[in-house]
């Protein structure tokens, strides 16, 4: 029966129990909270803390509003724990977070620890029965798997791990009280279970040894040994412990002390030579359940299953786990049961060029005198259904197809699993390709290593998000995850990922028993590159000038040319594009016909360009290539389709200007980031802005391109101006108006009247519209026509003549439809949205702002995303309709944020304050009516900095700040005059 005092238990499933000791209610979304400040009773766990135990420290599920939505499971967990009759100041808040007010005595993880300190003092003194009461107790106290309700965050696996680890020990000794007392009978079963679940514990071994000894089984005592024995030797090329083999050696002399150790299990296999051949894991296998699941419902289906990826993802572990779920739990695999052995062939020590065949049959212990070894293999695997597990193929590829396909064919009874960086290329073959570890699991692998090297490394707020930064840019490779987690006994993770610049450097710390090409990160690289042709390793080392990716088109402009050691044709290219796919050194991503390299097979092959002297040629032709690109389809952007062909290529492009500013093709960078002005005002404005920015900054340039790159940072800016932005647009218009270019000159006009819209001269803004339409006329299909309406429209909403405005909107939106440009339409339906709710039409502006959502969502433009998202979320509010709007906030946020669009952020932070306010948090809706005010500056119209100052005043008054209340309505009234 579970201890009745105690109220907070974690060691299974997680409950709050009542005074009679009853679970009572407890929300599913509350649990992994409770537990969390359960197991640091009476210790304040900060909030950020509190965040990473329920949504993780990767961040990827973290909420927009993390804080908030904090608040509200602590609000329901206090209401959890009321109705428990707990009351309600057992939760405390207290700076930085909270605090669970209770006793160690009313958490069971605490009661456990604290007898397992209780039951060591017994032992101490002798007392194995009271020893053995404590441990009862203690471990009477578990209802199943620690935290096993609380998900899968570092912090709950950790913390698992942990209990579990305590919890083994104390079974561990409890056994070997057991032992002491004469118990040996009845431990057996019990430890011979323990180890089939922890085969690599030597304590459990030695246990396990004591008590077969002890009950008159010496020979299987010594078997226990000899199976651990054979298992280190195969794994790590090491012998057990002194201490067991002087336990071995007392027990064949039947000199075995009075006190006992702890416990191993034999192996077991389906087979003695599927036991004594297949390598045992010692160390967990992590992020591969699902490549495991598919491997072998593959199997089933499929003769010959091919493992391919690149060097280092974990080809080998992945097999030998497969092997090993098919040996121990053939029931349980849907292929298992077809099986009736598990046969291993190694073939990475070979030699290219070495007897294949003879290699199978050394490896399976296949006697060849007097017949071929083809044949002697052959008639082994004939009889019984065999999994033939074939290791590391790819440098004798050729020569195990012709084998594999031999044997396939004429043992109908024979599966084979290859692990190869390319396909057997064989009839019936299915591939299964392995690829990086996902973020969560990366993380826990390089969390458990680093462990290894130094236990007390943890994963916590300042160490979790350097080791997933370095998990990212190591591209879930388990071998260079693991390299660099050994690296944690001398640097810390923020030295680690300081040294990733020169990775090939640092990854250089494998096991000193793994395959050469396995220790260090290069030697693993060179592997695969070595057994390339050569016009491989020039297509291969030529793609590392690509960022994010390519085209077969851009391969071949970019990468076909002469050499002085060899060059590549412009009709070689794709031929070898697709050798290099099935060699997993390129990764193909057929949904988009786009291929791209894994960063550190790039920086490899950048390595490899660097030493054949190519660089420059390569960047040329790269500089070169996008150049072409951005002005071919730089201007027709307002085609979702060629937006999202542009996007594609975001990293090349700024790659490309990088290359332009530092190569000191100037020209050139401002004709690609001048022709990609309208992208990145639809994308990503802060990118064109620092590429604009870097090529003014080097001086040179003819008048027109800079006139041409002043007036694009003048564009992009027309939403948030700064005193810069104006002066570049005005600078620009100055220059095209001396120069005479009327075009350029009309559109720098249309700029400068764009970034007046919150404030100056209306009359004068109005007087150039009017003369960019003449001159502009209906250039560009009419686009031009339809952007003079818009500012025609913004002046009137500027002005705060609502009902002009919803007008000039409806027919600015007429001309832009015309165009086909959904972009501009939506947020010409925002911005009419805003005039109807003004208007005091808001159910009309609420439709409008959801036909405006619906027409930006999936076309790239954050910025029309945030804008259209926020006016949804202010007009709800004017509405009455305060469910979900928090999320609807949270949303806009986050998207405005990515776009570093300080507009839209301050529209979200005053929807924040309303609702503050509404609930009654006036100090928290001052704060945020403080933060709208800084991100919006002058970058608003001036009825709506009125009216965010007036809300200001309101709030400060109710928070008690008279002062600051008297100062917001001055501006506010001023704003207004």
């Amino acid at each position: 029966m579970p201890n009745t005092a105690v109220t907070f238990a974690v060691l299974g499933p997680t409950e709050v129990r009542g005074s009679d000791g009853s679970p009572a209610a407890l929300p599913p979304s509350v649990r992994a909270l409770l537990a969390r400040l359960a197991l640091s009773r009476g210790r304040v766990v900060p909030v950020d803390a509190l965040t990473d135990a329920l949504w993780g420290d990767e961040g990827e599920d973290l909420p927009a509003d993390a804080a908030n939505a904090l608040q509200i499971r602590v609000s329901k967990l206090r209401r959890a724990l009321a109705a428990a009759g707990l009351g309600t100041d057992v939760l405390v808040t207290q700076a930085p977070g909270y605090r669970l007010a209770a006793s160690a005595e009313a958490v069971d993880a605490h009661v456990f620890e604290r007898l397992l300190v209780r039951a060591r003092e017994e032992t101490a003194a002798g007392n194995v029965t009271a020893a053995i009461g404590c441990l009862d107790e203690a471990l009477r106290l578990w209802r199943g798997p620690a935290l096993a309700d609380v998900g899968q965050t570092t912090w709950a696996t950790t913390e698992s791990a942990r209990l579990e680890e305590l919890r083994l020990g104390a079974v561990e000794d409890r056994i070997e009280l057991l032992l002491e007392s004469g118990g040996h009978n009845e431990a057996v079963a019990d430890i011979e279970r323990l180890v089939a679940r922890h085969p690599l514990r030597e304590r459990l071994h030695r246990l396990l040894m004591l008590a077969l000894y002890r009950g008159g089984r010496q020979a299987e005592a010594l078997a226990a040994y000899q199976a651990l024995r054979r298992g280190l030797a195969d794994e790590l090329g090491i012998d057990p412990s002194p201490e067991l083999q002087a336990l071995a050696e007392a027990i064949l002399r039947q000199q075995v002390p009075s006190a006992g150790g702890p416990p191993a299990a034999p192996a077991r296999g389906r087979a003695p030579e599927s036991a004594d051949r297949l390598p045992r894991r010692l160390t967990s296998v992590i992020g591969r359940q699902d490549d495991v699941t598919t491997a072998l419902e593959r199997l089933a289906e499929a003769r010959v299953v091919t493992l391919t990826g690149p060097g280092g993802m974990g080809k080998t572990t992945l097999a030998f786990e497969i092997a090993r779920r098919v040996n121990e739990t053939p029931d349980e695999t849907p292929v298992g049961t077809l099986l009736d052995r598990v046969l291993l062939v190694r073939l990475a020590a070979l030699e290219p060029g070495t007897d294949v065949a003879g290699a199978f049959a050394a490896e399976l212990g296949v006697m060849t005198q007097g017949t071929g070894a083809a044949d002697a293999v052959e008639e082994h695997l004939r009889d019984g259904c065999t999994l033939l597990v074939v290791d590391n193929c790819e440098h004798v590829v050729d020569d195990v197809a012709v084998l594999v396909e031999r044997l396939a064919a004429a043992c109908p009874s024979l599966r084979v699993l290859a692990t190869s960086r390319e396909a057997l290329a064989i009839p019936g073959e299915v591939q299964v390709a392995v690829g990086p570890l996902g973020d969560d699991p990366a993380v826990r692998l390089f969390a458990e290593r680093a462990r290894a090297v130094r236990p007390s490394f943890t994963l916590d707020a300042e160490t979790a998000p350097v080791v997933a930064s370095i998990c990212r840019r190591l591209d879930g490779m388990p071998l260079a995850i693991e390299l660099a987690a050994a690296r944690v006994k001398a640097l810390s993770p923020a030295d680690i990922e300081a040294r990733l610049a020169d990775r090939f450097s640092l990854l250089t710390a494998g096991p000193r028993t793994g395959e050469a090409r396995h220790r260090t990160l290069r030697a693993t690289l060179d592997w695969s590159h070595d057994l390339l042709p050569e016009a491989e390793r020039r297509l291969l080392r030529r793609l590392a000038v690509f960022r994010g990716g390519w085209t077969p088109a851009a391969a071949e402009e970019v990468c076909a040319f002469p050499g002085e050691r060899g060059g590549v044709s412009r009709g070689e290219v794709l031929d070898l594009l697709f050798r290099l796919v099935d060699r997993s050194l390129v990764v193909p991503e057929p949904a988009t016909g786009r291929f791209r390299l894994l960063v550190t097979v790039r920086d490899y092959a950048w390595t490899r360009l660097e030493e054949a002297g190519e660089v420059a040629e390569c960047r040329d032709r790269h500089l070169a290539h996008f150049v072409r690109l951005a002005e071919e389809h730089g201007l027709g952007v307002r085609d979702p389709a060629v937006f999202a062909r542009l996007n594609d290529d975001h990293d090349n492009f700024r790659a490309a200007v990088d290359h332009a500013v530092n190569g000191g093709d100037v020209e050139n960078g401002f004709r690609l980031a001048c022709a990609l002005v309208w992208f990145w005002n639809y994308g990503i404005r802060y990118e064109g802005t620092r590429a604009l920015t870097m090529l003014l900054d080097t001086g040179g340039g003819s008048t027109v391109a800079r006139a041409r790159a002043l007036q694009g940072i003048g564009f992009l800016h027309v939403y948030y101006p700064t005193p810069r932005s104006v002066a570049a647009a005005e600078e620009s218009l100055a220059v095209f108006e001396e120069i005479g270019d009327v075009r350029n000159a009309a559109i720098s006009r249309l700029v400068v009247a764009w970034a007046g819209q919150y404030g100056g001269d209306a009359g004068r803004y109005r007087a150039m519209i009017e003369r960019s339409r003449r001159d502009l006329g209906d250039a560009d299909g009419g686009w031009w026509l339809g952007m003079s309406q818009y500012l025609e429209a913004l002046l009137a909403l500027r002005l705060g003549d609502f009902a002009t405005a919803a007008v000039e909107w409806r027919r600015c939106l007429e001309l832009t439809r015309l165009t086909g440009d959904r972009v501009i339409g939506s947020a010409i339906l925002a911005h009419l949205a805003i005039a109807l709710r003004e208007s005091g039409r808001r159910e009309e502006a609420l439709a409008v702002l959801r036909e405006s959502e619906d027409d930006v969502r999936g076309q790239g433009s954050l910025h029309g995303l945030a804008f259209a998202l926020v006016h949804m979320a202010h007009t709800r509010l004017d509405l009455d309709e305060h469910d979900d709007v928090t999320a609807l906030l949270a949303e806009a946020r986050q998207v405005a944020r990515r776009a570093r669009n300080p507009r839209c952020q301050a529209w979200a932070a005053w929807g924040r304050a309303r609702i503050a306010r509404v609930r009654g948090k006036a100090d928290l809706a001052a704060q945020e009516c403080r933060d709208a005010v800084a991100l919006l500056k002058e970058g608003e119209f001036p009825w709506a900095r009125a009216r965010l100052w007036s809300f200001l005043a309101d709030c400060a008054a109710e928070a008690g700040l008279p002062d600051e209340a008297a100062r917001a309505r001055e501006t506010a009234a001023a704003l207004t005059d």
